[in-house]
Formats: structure tokens, sequence, C-alpha cells
């Protein structure tokens, strides 16, 4: 399985900071959306963070490995 099929699979939430909902997306979404607006109190999560950054690279990783 090539590793775009699998970012399009594999999720991961996203918490609010403000509300603390959690909200599921898949890792191609996170990788290519700047930002998250929290649909409960309208608070914005920047995805361009460095914290983010690593994050989703992580889970990237792990996806790599999954590949044949």
């Amino acid at each position: 399985m090539e590793i775009d099929s699998l970012l399009e699979m594999v999720e991961a939430k996203v918490v609010c900071d403000q509300c603390g909902n959690q909200t599921a997306h898949t890792i191609a979404w996170l990788k290519t959306n700047g930002t998250y607006e929290c649909p409960v109190c309208g608070d914005e999560t920047d995805l361009r963070t460095q914290e983010w950054a690593d994050r989703i690279q992580g889970y990237i990783d792990a996806c790599t490995g999954f590949e044949e």
C-alpha cells in the first residue's frame, strides 16, 4: 500500500485547547490544512507550528513502517 493511501485512512484526534472537544481528521487532512477550527467553540488551532509539524511527521513516520 502506498504512503498516500495510508495517510488518507489513518486518523488522529485534534483536541481543542479551549473547550476540550475532540475531532478526528486524516493525517492527509492535517498535512494539507494550516488551521483547524473547533466546531463547538470556534477556537482556531494553528497546525503550522513546530509542535504540530513534529506530531504530523511522527504519524507519517509510523505510516511509513507499514509500507510493503
